[in-house]
């Protein structure tokens, strides 16, 4: 773009940096109103504009007067009309443009801005709100109303890579503005260091799902990163061909105009781009500032300025000027460039026609353009790589667009242009020669564009320096109020300092005399704290004595306790043994009752001996009766027959009785006799019937002594186990007592809870409720008392019975009754003296079971 040697950069980009408006609305500065016109506010804007201030940077603005030149001629490239506030519920749009900052003849900077917005906190909106009250008459507060307050991104590069540092702008804020610090995140530190590649290099950048890239050129003047067909969708071809008309014609004063501040670099660089065979030399600011724009226009040599709409009341420009409204495809002059001629101008239209293959729909400016996050997401403008994923969208050049073709013919008008024709080209020669001046015209525009930026930079420094006057005034009237406020506070403080010395001298006498009062209360301290000293001793002396008793009372204490815990155990014992004395009385009175009935049993036992010995009496006599004896055999002899045939039937009937009832043990009885008697009787006289007289009458007296055998030793069975029940039961009642005895001792020591000792004592009531000492159990040794059938009371043996076991019927064990009959030897003419003695149903069935066990069920009645 220069002809003149640039320095040699070492990386890719040169600075970065946020500005906007300061965190404190007191350091606002409200920007000066135009000379000429009037800048048009953006849509719910408030009608007020504050001049921007660089927040951050890297490098800092204070390390090179260069580097802060550099800055603050991108800080106004990025606010071209300073900053101001909009309001509304939504935010607005973020949008995003680049510039380019022509210094010199050998330093220019390229940048890219991204501006986004920020919510106004309390503090500032009742600011704004203030002023809106002051400068608005028909203001009125909303309670919800939000303002927006925009900041701008920016980085500055000696390269023009518009694509390439555009997306990465806009990626990193879109991926990390949440949670980053704008001015020394990771990302930017990054791109800050990355190293400067060079010619024919292959510039790669990652970023989340895929990589940035940009092919270098192999010369210097080849830097395209930026599209060239949106020209081509704002203007006609015609137009198109006349702005590049207007480009190579000895004026070129070009004023391009558009709302959005990105479509103006994009159609300088491509104006610039399209003539690079003349190597743009003039002043070029794609970009230009609201307050510049009025000078800008009035340069005297050639220039190429962007100037957004809203900025088209500020001036008047030039009658040679081009002015060109990309918005609404207007070129306006009074002096329409004549460089080609209308043959030439026709021809170029028709070949750039046939380039783009026809004629181009004006469209207006693309949607990328427009905003820097369409639909709400990053689409990229450049050239990009997939690392991950699928398909990325991004802006694609339209089906129409033929680069090659258009520069193609675009290259060849810029040459042809340099060349004669015809009989110049005989006499001159091919190449025009350029005009023979002491200076060349590429350095005599260089040095006009660089002594009108000197002034420009000079008046800007002059209206810096005038704003920075009036903060200093302001400022230092805020001082001086502050030094007249203090000098007053001094004043004061003098006032009391002066009282204060008069109440340290008096102050002073005062501690003389507490001097001599603290030498008197010295020695009253030391005085006390002799008698302090002995107190102590006195008092470590009955500190001793009380711990001594202490100890005695805590001896005594558990003493106390002790004795009580005794006496509750004494209390408790005594209670236990009340108990245990009524339930040994109410054993004893069991026992007494158990002894009455042994008692009888021993009587009823004397009066059944009494009863037999009367019986054998009896038997003795019938032996010794020989008539009865003569006549029991001669009825024998007689009844021999008619018996035989009934003996067969009797026996048969014995044996089913026999064998059905002989669980029972009791036999059937027929009218008085006993079944086994007849049966007995009947074979006795058959044998009678063949057997002599004297055989008959020495095997009767034989049964006879075998039945009184048997009976005294039925007798003598029944005593001993009666007897042998009565010591068992005494000493089951002895142990019984013992057991208790014990078990209540090793209760005692074990000091069993409260919840099983009426278990014990229910267990005792239990025992003692059955009626005995200890126990009922099955195996229990205490023999029950015999019971005495009712029927066989009277009994007699005659001289026919000869079956000794006919005694043994157990009738009363099977009674269900509850009482028992029990003969005593009461009468001596035969008849019999019953008591009745009443039993409980569970000892009665103990009874008859003891009964059915022992000898002494089986009880013969006289």
């Amino acid at each position: 773009m220069t002809a003149g040697k640039r320095p040699t950069p070492k990386t890719l980009t040169y600075a970065y940096l946020v500005c906007g408006v300061g965190r404190e609305p007191s350091q606002w500065v409200k920007a000066a109103s135009p000379a000429q016109g009037k800048i048009q506010h953006m849509r719910g804007a408030v009608g007020q504009f504050w001049l921007p201030e660089i927040l951050g940077s890297s490098p800092r603005l204070e390390s090179d007067n260069e580097v802060a030149r550099s800055l603050h001629g991108a800080m106004r490239a990025c606010f071209p009309h300073d900053v101001e506030i909009c309001t509304g519920r939504s935010q607005p749009h973020c949008v995003h443009h680049s510039f380019v900052l022509q210094q010199d003849s050998s330093h220019t900077l390229y940048g890219i801005a991204l501006r986004v917005w920020s919510r106004a906190d309390e503090k500032r909106a009742e600011t704004i709100r203030d002023l809106r009250r002051k400068t608005e008459p028909d203001y009125r507060d909303v309670a919800d109303e939000t303002y927006w307050i925009p900041y701008c991104l920016s980085f500055l590069s000696r390269y023009p890579l518009y694509n390439l540092l555009g997306d990465y702008l806009r990626g990193m804020w879109i991926h990390w503005n949440k949670a980053t610090n704008l001015f020394h995140a990771e990302e930017v530190s990054r791109i800050l260091s990355f190293p400067a590649p060079r010619l024919n290099d292959l510039v790669r950048i990652d970023m989340k799902d895929y990589a940035l890239c940009y092919q270098f050129p192999s010369s210097p003047t080849g830097f395209q990163n930026f599209a060239m067909w949106p020209v081509f969708n704002c203007l006609t071809i015609p137009n198109v061909v006349g702005l590049i008309e207007a480009a190579v014609s000895p004026t070129r004063r070009i004023i391009l105009m558009s709302h959005h501040p990105a479509m103006l670099t994009v159609a300088a660089e491509t104006i610039r781009f399209s003539t690079r065979v003349y190597d743009w030399t003039g002043l070029y600011v794609p970009v230009a500032h609201a307050r510049s724009v009025h000078d800008l226009v009035q340069e005297p040599g050639p220039y190429i300025l962007g100037v957004t709409t809203e900025c088209r009341s500020l001036f008047t420009p030039p009658k040679d000027a081009l002015l060109v409204d990309l918005d609404r495809n207007l070129v306006i002059t009074d002096h329409p460039p004549n460089v080609l001629t209308p043959s030439q101008r026709t021809k170029m239209v028709n070949r750039l026609t046939q380039a783009l293959n026809s004629d181009v729909e004006i469209t207006g400016v693309p949607q990328h353009l427009k905003s820097a996050y369409g639909g709400g997401k990053l689409i990229p403008a450049g050239d990009i790589i997939v690392l991950r994923g699928g398909e990325v969208e991004r802006v694609v050049d339209p089906i129409w667009w033929n680069q090659d073709a258009v520069m193609a013919v675009m290259d060849h008008v810029c040459e042809k242009l340099g060349r004669n024709s015809g009989i110049k080209a005989i006499f001159q020669g091919a190449t025009k020669k350029p005009l023979m001046t002491k200076i060349s015209m590429r350095h005599m525009n260089e040095m006009v564009r660089e002594r009108n930026q000197y002034s420009r930079d000079a008046l800007e420094a002059w209206q810096d320096f005038i704003n920075l006057k009036g903060r200093m005034d302001t400022e230092l009237a805020k001082v001086a109020k502050r030094n007249n406020i203090l000098e007053q506070e001094a004043d004061t403080w003098k006032a009391q300092f002066q009282k204060f010395q008069a109440f340290v001298e008096s102050l002073n006498k005062e501690l003389a005399e507490l001097r001599v009062k603290i030498e008197a209360g010295k020695r009253e301290q030391r005085r006390l704290t002799g008698i302090i000293d002995g107190q102590k001793d006195d008092q470590a002396r009955l500190a001793l004595r009380l711990s001594g008793t202490e100890r005695q009372r805590d001896n005594a204490l558990e003493a106390l306790v002790l004795q009580q815990g005794i006496a509750e155990d004494l209390e408790k014992e005594r209670d236990r043994n009340r108990k245990e004395i009524a339930a040994l009385q109410h054993a004893n009175s069991t026992l007494v009752q158990q002894r009455d009935q042994a008692q009888r049993v021993v009587l009823h036992l004397r009066s059944l001996i009494s009863g037999q010995a009367h019986h054998m009496e009896h038997i003795v006599r019938s032996i010794g009766s020989s008539n009865e004896l003569a006549e029991h055999v001669r009825q024998g002899f007689e009844d021999a027959d008619d018996e035989d045939s009934a003996l067969s039937a009797n026996e048969n009937a014995g044996r089913r009785n026999v064998s059905s009832k002989r669980s029972a043990s009791a036999a059937s009885t027929t009218d008085g006799q006993d079944v086994l008697e007849s049966r007995m009787s009947s074979r006795a006289s058959k044998r009678y019937s063949t057997q002599s007289v004297h055989d008959v009458a020495d095997r009767h007296l034989r049964e006879k002594t075998d039945a009184i055998a048997d009976i005294i030793r039925n007798i003598s069975e029944q005593c001993a186990a009666a007897v042998e029940g009565l010591q068992l039961a005494n000493e089951a009642a002895d142990i019984a007592r013992m057991s208790e005895a014990e078990t209540e001792d090793a209760t005692s020591n074990a000091n069993l809870s409260a919840d099983e000792r009426p278990s014990s004592s229910q267990s005792r009531g239990t025992s003692r409720d059955n009626g005995h000492v200890t126990p009922t159990s099955d195996r229990s040794s205490v023999p029950p008392t015999p019971e005495l059938v009712h029927q066989r009371s009277s009994t007699a043996l005659s001289m026919a019975s000869t079956a000794p076991t006919a005694y043994t019927a157990r009738d009363s064990v099977r009674e269900s009754s509850g009482r028992m009959k029990i003969v005593t030897n009461g009468s001596v003419d035969g008849h019999d003296h019953e008591e009745q003695i009443s039993a409980e149903p569970l000892e009665k069935k103990h009874l008859a079971e003891q009964s059915s066990r022992t000898p002494l069920g089986r009880v013969m009645e006289v």
